[in-house]
């Protein structure tokens, strides 16, 4: 059977869950191909293929872009439509959406294949575990089977439907990797409360790959494709000493290749900072969030003091590795006065890019029906957009303490990096919104993100990508 991703800006970054669930079907027999959602073409390459399943991955903010794409697909073609990834997870509902004919909840790595093998043995939608089908208007649903256990026993994602797609994204030498599964922390803005909930409190105990599945998946993709640069996307790496001295000396022996992850700065100590160091990190994500301990702590689910994450941070530098540090600017019942505390802390914290999101309400989440109970978000959810560095959905206590809100979080970074621009970065708070603000934003990001925080030889390809996007932003 023939089956078809659609996917949007995939310049920007790979398509991990789609890689990932590419091999399954391809073992099963099936054939698969990835087209990109912006091609000019789409319609014409899609009916040339005809694929019997088109399927998705879809994040909160991307939904309405994918529902709309579908249906006008759905006015020339005849496919079975799927639509997998966080959206259809927390919002299952989905299904409910014209167009859309099955949707995948949790994790589909098995699950998938299961439901296009039954699809294509029977030739009717089958309800299979992890998915919602609709027929003829009546939805059935199935519940999702236990999360895979044993990561080691899944095939590697499959980087050649992606890297063949375009040379521009084979030639970025940036390759992204997971370590792990799951997150045992609630803050109340993340998906992971939810999916421990859908997973009946099981997600909430990471499963963490062995050194040597990871190091094998590493090195035999550095050997076929230019890699100056890995990125490992879990929500927090793991930080075991054991597994990470035995990480230590594996990685750089067979892989020697610089790299980035997440973590948390209340998990850091001496011991694991330096483990990370000796393995060669380069840099880190971390999140500082907000710069008032009382919000961190009630409003975030976040029990961390500001004197641990300065600490943490002092660390980290000592040893060498980079910080981007994730702010969150104008949460629910905040005030322009708070996310000023987040830019003094950030600055004490010394990170080596403060990136400065603006809080959107992902419905689901604790913080989002927070928000809509004090009357913080009077939307349903559909009026998110693919960014969170442009605008604010919330109502504040005034549309000049949005306007300002908004502003600090383009010239948040510039403030932290030279603190003695404060006094004039506020002022400029005052003035309108402007495309001058939002080209700081991207041209700081550009440099800062992709030179320090993510070291690599760009092509001309990708920084024309990058300024393209800059200029649109703006």
């Amino acid at each position: 059977m023939k089956i078809l991703f659609i996917a949007a800006k995939m310049h920007t970054i790979e398509p991990y869950g789609i890689m990932c669930l590419s091999p399954h079907l391809k073992a099963a027999g099936h054939s698969v191909r990835l087209y990109e959602a912006e091609d000019s073409a789409l319609v014409d390459k899609v009916a040339e293929y005809e694929p019997q399943v088109i399927a998705y991955s879809v994040c909160t903010g991307s939904d309405r872009y994918y529902i709309a794409l579908n249906r006008y697909l759905k006015q020339h073609l005849t496919f079975v439509s799927v639509f997998g990834g966080p959206h259809p997870t927390f919002f299952p509902e989905m299904i409910h959406e014209a167009g859309v004919d099955a949707i995948c909840r949790g994790e589909g790595d098995h699950a998938f294949t299961d439901f296009c093998n039954a699809l294509e043995s029977s030739g009717y939608l089958v309800p299979v575990a992890n998915f919602a089908i609709k027929q003829k208007g009546q939805v059935e649903r199935c519940p999702p089977r236990p999360l895979i256990e044993n990561l080691d026993a899944l095939p590697f994602p499959d980087r050649d439907l992606y890297y063949t797609f375009s040379p521009e994204v084979s030639a970025h030498r940036v390759r992204s990797f997971l370590a792990a599964r799951g997150c045992p922390f609630k803050c109340s803005y993340c998906f992971n409360p939810s999916m421990d909930a859908l997973y009946e409190g099981t997600w909430h105990s990471p499963r963490i790959r062995s050194v040597g599945s990871l190091v094998d998946e590493i090195e035999g993709v550095a050997k076929k494709h230019a890699t100056e640069f890995v990125a490992f996307r879990e929500s927090i790496f793991p930080l075991k000493l054991a597994w990470l001295e035995e990480f230590a000396r594996e990685y750089p022996a067979r892989v020697g290749v610089p790299f980035y992850c997440h973590l948390r700065l209340d998990l850091l100590n001496k011991e694991n900072v330096a483990l990370l160091a000796k393995a060669g990190c380069h840099s880190v994500n971390v999140g500082i969030e907000t710069g008032n301990e009382e919000i961190r702590r009630t409003l975030l689910g976040r029990n961390m003091t500001n004197e641990t994450m300065i600490n943490a941070c002092r660390l980290l530098r000592q040893h060498g590795i980079k910080i981007l540090a994730n702010n969150m600017l104008g949460l629910p019942g905040g005030t322009l006065e708070n996310d000023i505390e987040t830019l003094k802390l950030n600055q004490r914290c010394k990170p080596d890019y403060a990136l400065a999101m603006l809080w959107q309400p992902y419905p689901g989440t604790g913080l989002a029906k927070y928000a809509i109970a004090n009357g913080h978000y009077k939307g349903d959810g559909t009026d998110l957009d693919f960014t969170y560095y442009d605008h604010s959905h919330l109502e504040f206590r005034s549309a000049k303490e949005k306007r300002r809100i908004e502003n600090l979080q383009k010239l948040f970074a510039p403030a932290v990096a030279l603190p003695s621009l404060t006094p004039l970065v506020k002022l400029m708070t005052h003035l309108p919104s402007n495309p001058i603000f939002k080209a700081i934003f991207g041209t700081m990001y550009l440099i800062v993100h992709q030179t320090d925080i993510f070291p690599h030889k760009m092509t001309l390809s990708e920084w024309g990508l990058n300024l393209r996007h800059i200029a649109k932003e703006a």
